[in-house]
Parts: C-alpha cells; sequence; structure tokens
C-alpha cells in the first residue's frame, strides 16, 4: 500500500470532527435536520481551513443511506465511495484547469441525469474565481434554477473576484484561519493517535508555523517527523522549519532596549555561523517586537499573541523597562527597514546597521512622563519667576566707571514679578545700582509714564542730599506734574533728605557705551555664526568674469 500523508489520512470525515469552524458546521447540521438544504453553496476562506472537507461531508450527508442526516455514517456504499473519491454522484471540478465556456456547457449536460446511488448530485466547483466572464454568464441560469436533484457547492480563496450575480445566488459560508492554540491541539491527538513524543514547545513551533491553516500544520508535522524522526526536540523543529530560536529573538530585544551593540552583534554572528536565514531572523524580530507592545498594552491582550506562557510572562517583565511610546518608535523603525534589508546584497552588514540604529535610539518619553519630570524640576527650582529679560547687570562699586556710567535701556532692564525692593535708609549710599533699583521701584508703582522717561537715565553722584541725575531726551518734554512726582518717589524711596536735580552731561564725563551696535556684520563674521548653526562648510566662490570693455 503506498504511503499516505498525515492531510489525507486524517481528513475529517464528519462534521464533529472540523476544527474551528463551528459557526460553519452548525448551521449546516441544522439545515439538513430541518430539511432546509439550498441548491447552492459558496465557502470562501483561506486556504487549509476545510472548504473541500465540509463540502465532501455536506455531499455525504445528503447521500448517506440513512440520510439526508447531520451525521453521515460512513459506513454504507455512498459514503465509503465518496470518502474513497470515485463516487459517480459527487463530481469535483478544478475551476482553475476547467474555467472555460465549454466546460461549463459539458456540466450542463451532464446536470441533467439522475443520481447513480444516492438522492443528490453534488458538483463542487474548486477555486470557482478562475472561471472566465463567459463561463460564469454561462452557470447563472443553472445555478440559479438547477434540477430538484443537483447541489453546487463552489469554494474560493478569494471570494471578491466572483460576480455578485454569482454570490447572490447562494449561500455564503466564510470560513475563518484557525488559532494556534486549536492547531496546537489538533496536532497533540494526531501526535498520540499515531504514537509519537513531540514536545509541547514543538508542536506549537509547528501551529505557528502554519499561519492559521490546518492542512500547512499536518504537512509540516510530516515534514518534521520524516527527517527527525518520532522523537525530535523543539531546537531540532525550529532548525527543520526555519524559525529562528525565541530565545534569540527575546535576547536581541533586551539587548536594544539596555542599548547592548556588542551584544547584538554576537547574536548576529551566531545566526550566522547557525546558517541561518537572516532576513528570516528579521522578520521574527519584527513580529516579536509586535508582540511586546502588545504586552505593554496590558495583559487583556494575551489572546491576541500566539507564544508560549512563559515567553508572555518574559515579555511583561522586558516591557516594564521601556515606553510606550518608545516601543512605536522602535517598530516603526524596524518596519521601514524590512525593505531595506529586503534589497541589500550584503544581509548581515545590513542587519548589524539596522540593529546598532535602535541601540543608539534615544528613548522616547510618554507625555505623563514629561510633565513629572517639569514637575520635579519646578519643585527643585522653586517659586516661578520670569526669565523672559537679560539678566541684570551686576552691582558697580561706588567708585565711577566704565561700566558703572554706562546708560541703562529699556530693553536691559529686569522686569521681575517679585515683590517691589524696600527703600534704603537715609544714611545709606547712593551710586548708579541703587539708582537702577530706584527706576524699577517705579515700574512697580504704576508710575509707567514717569519710569518710560527716565529709563536709559543714570545717576552721576550726589552732594548733601542732592542726587545729580544725567537725564535722557525724553524728560526734556515731562510736565511739572511728573517732575513733582518724582520729587516725591525719590524721598519715599531714598529719605525724605533727598531731592533730584537733573541737567545735562558735561562732555568730558561722558561714558563709553557698551552696547554692542546695531551695524550689519558682514561675510566674514557672518560664516561662523552659520557654521555653528547650520553645520557643514563653506563652499568656494567663483570669482565674477570681467566684465566685457567697451569699444572706443
Amino acid at each position: 500500500m503506498s504511503y499516505q500523508v498525515l492531510a489525507r489520512k486524517w481528513r475529517p470525515q464528519t462534521f464533529d470532527e472540523v476544527v474551528g469552524q463551528e459557526h460553519v458546521t452548525r448551521t449546516l447540521k441544522n439545515a439538513l435536520a430541518s430539511g432546509r438544504v439550498a441548491h447552492a453553496f459558496l465557502f470562501s476562506g483561506p486556504r487549509g481551513v476545510g472548504k473541500t472537507s465540509v463540502a465532501r461531508i455536506l455531499a455525504k450527508a445528503l447521500n448517506c443511506a440513512q440520510g439526508p442526516t447531520p451525521t453521515p455514517c460512513n459506513q454504507c456504499q455512498s459514503c465509503q465511495e465518496i470518502t474513497l473519491g470515485h463516487s459517480l454522484d459527487v463530481l469535483e471540478i478544478d475551476g482553475a484547469s476547467n474555467r472555460g465556456i465549454d466546460e461549463v456547457r459539458e456540466l450542463r449536460e451532464n446536470i441533467k441525469y439522475l443520481p447513480a446511488h444516492g438522492g443528490y448530485k453534488v458538483f463542487i466547483i474548486d477555486e470557482v474565481h478562475m472561471l472566465t466572464k463567459e463561463a460564469f454568464n454561462a452557470l447563472l441560469k443553472t445555478l440559479e434554477e438547477p434540477p430538484a436533484h443537483a447541489i453546487f457547492i463552489l469554494a474560493t480563496t478569494e471570494a471578491h473576484k466572483v460576480p455578485v450575480t454569482i454570490l447572490s445566488r447562494c449561500q455564503r459560508y466564510d470560513f475563518k484561519r484557525l488559532t494556534t492554540a486549536a492547531i496546537q491541539e489538533h496536532l497533540t491527538q494526531m501526535v498520540q493517535r499515531e504514537g509519537w513524543s513531540l514536545a509541547p514547545a514543538g508542536l506549537q513551533l509547528i501551529a505557528q508555523e502554519a499561519e492559521g491553516g490546518m492542512r500547512d500544520a499536518q504537512g509540516l508535522l510530516d515534514q518534521v517527523i520524516t527527517f527527525g524522526g518520532p522523537e525530535v526536540g523543539p531546537a531540532e523543529i525550529a532548525r527543520i522549519l526555519g524559525v529562528t530560536d525565541r530565545r534569540l529573538l527575546l535576547a536581541t530585544l533586551e539587548a536594544i532596549l539596555q542599548r547592548q551593540g556588542a551584544k547584538i552583534l554576537d547574536i548576529i554572528a551566531e545566526c550566522h555561523e547557525h546558517g541561518h536565514d537572516l532576513r528570516r531572523f528579521y522578520q521574527d524580530l519584527l513580529i516579536f517586537s509586535r508582540h511586546l507592545l502588545l504586552a505593554k498594552l496590558g495583559p487583556e491582550t494575551r489572546g491576541l499573541v500566539d507564544i508560549a506562557d512563559q515567553e508572555w510572562e518574559s515579555l511583561q517583565v522586558l516591557a516594564q523597562s521601556v515606553s510606550l511610546a518608545h516601543l512605536f518608535n522602535l517598530l516603526s523603525i524596524l518596519i521601514k527597514g524590512e525593505e531595506e534589508l529586503r534589497r541589500s546584497p550584503q544581509p548581515r552588514l545590513s542587519l548589524e546597521i539596522l540593529l546598532l540604529r535602535l541601540v543608539s535610539l534615544e528613548p522616547v518619553l510618554d507625555l505623563p512622563a514629561w510633565l513629572a519630570r517639569l514637575e520635579a524640576l519646578e519643585a527643585r527650582l522653586g517659586p516661578y519667576r520670569e526669565t523672559s529679560a537679560p539678566e541684570p547687570r551686576e552691582t558697580s562699586p561706588p567708585i565711577p566707571t566704565v561700566q558703572a556710567l554706562e546708560p541703562a535701556h529699556p530693553e536691559n532692564t529686569p522686569s521681575r514679578s517679585a515683590a517691589p525692593p524696600v527703600p534704603p535708609a537715609d544714611d545709606a549710599p547712593i551710586d548708579d545700582a541703587r539708582w537702577q533699583a530706584f527706576l524699577h521701584f517705579l515700574e512697580q508703582h504704576d508710575a509707567g509714564p514717569l519710569a518710560g522717561r527716565l529709563a536709559g537715565s543714570r545717576l552721576l553722584g550726589q552732594e548733601d542730599g542732592v542726587l545729580l541725575v544725567a537725564p535722557t531726551p525724553a524728560w526734556r518734554s515731562a510736565p511739572e506734574q511728573q517732575k513733582e512726582q518724582l520729587q516725591h518717589l525719590v524721598q519715599q524711596f531714598f529719605g525724605s533728605r533727598y531731592r533730584v536735580a537733573i541737567g545735562p552731561v558735561p562732555a568730558e564725563t561722558r561714558p563709553l557705551r557698551l552696547v554692542p551696535s546695531k551695524r550689519q556684520l558682514t561675510l566674514t563674521e557672518l560664516k561662523p555664526l552659520a557654521q555653528e548653526i547650520f553645520g557643514g562648510h563653506w563652499l568656494p566662490t567663483a570669482k565674477p568674469a570681467p566684465a566685457p570693455q567697451e569699444e572706443e
């Protein structure tokens, strides 16, 4: 007897044996039990999820000697012939190779004949979306009003390619991908029946690699047993399937988050020495990064991650050391780098650069973390103080100097929101720094026009309680009311025995201005400033061509 692969050997023979499609099998069983069986069905879904198997079970349920019944006996002649695939009442047609109008015309001729043994003639058209437009049009009328003994079952992986005129004449059933847990459970039962010994971790790798298809999982299991025997371990299974060891993926993520570039280079070297496909390693790392992001979102996302419980716990511990915003940033860079790695002629070098780029990436903090840092900084700095104005000048010594006699300007006068300065005692020495404090005192006492006229003035000296002040041009137009107000405020600030005398400044005592002029900078002065801000270097400028001389 020839060898039979696991996918054919363990094909489900009843509705109860179908894995993961309860929403389809339950509806069909109820339809058979109540006698409400449609004349045309459309089974759509991914590959290897049971579309053809359910179609054959439905054909057996219709033609069983005890039927129509939801539970075919699999013992009568009709059930056995359908199981073996040579029943005259069940015609399986490949839509990819019989896609023309001539084949549909032949089908319409054969549909007239009554079934040989059972009560129905079942036509199963696989990959029906491959039929041509003319073939679909020729099938329309027959599909809408077939003979009473004819049942059509159309199967496709791309239902969007089937014309809506066909869809409207069929009952549609959408098959879904199987979960990793469901595939692993079914493989465990299969391994026990076969008498093999495979660890659950190895079966989980096979189930994950199948990507939701039971037929793919059975084929991979068949391949593993053929290569490694009935007692192959998880590490050997990962090597046979070309899957990256989960230990390396977790270690790579830890090295990225802990900024350990040398460790990442060692992991890549280990993968290269063991013959792993580095592009596949990168794809697995991308998927594992997605699992880490889901672990950061919380334990309620456990059902969205097809990994072992121990791996999930490790990801949860690792996710506590990184912010959600940083994980989003890492995952975005990984997705963008996949195309770069796929086109690179040197995958190892490109992979090293991509992962080292992630190591050097600065962590991104979430908004609550930034707010917490700002609150801590404010707590260390104390009460808030305005910093928009430049810092005040240092207090000059009583001896007149160039800096002490420098006239103040409005833009250099610091604006503070603190309490106004306390007036000094009558016998306290008065210098230009005290005069500048008095100007600030004017601003705090709502003497805005007066403070504006005196802004930029300076104290030249004092003699017997008379403060000699060098005025500004704006003081020349000051009214008498402001002059009287100035004397009152001077006595309030400096003492009752002081008054102000404002007059012109002698030329020999006029100080030098230390404020930088507003002249336009030259190109030589601008070059270092521009390089400091923008970087780069200056290109040599071409000398202008000499102007043509006019002929005399």
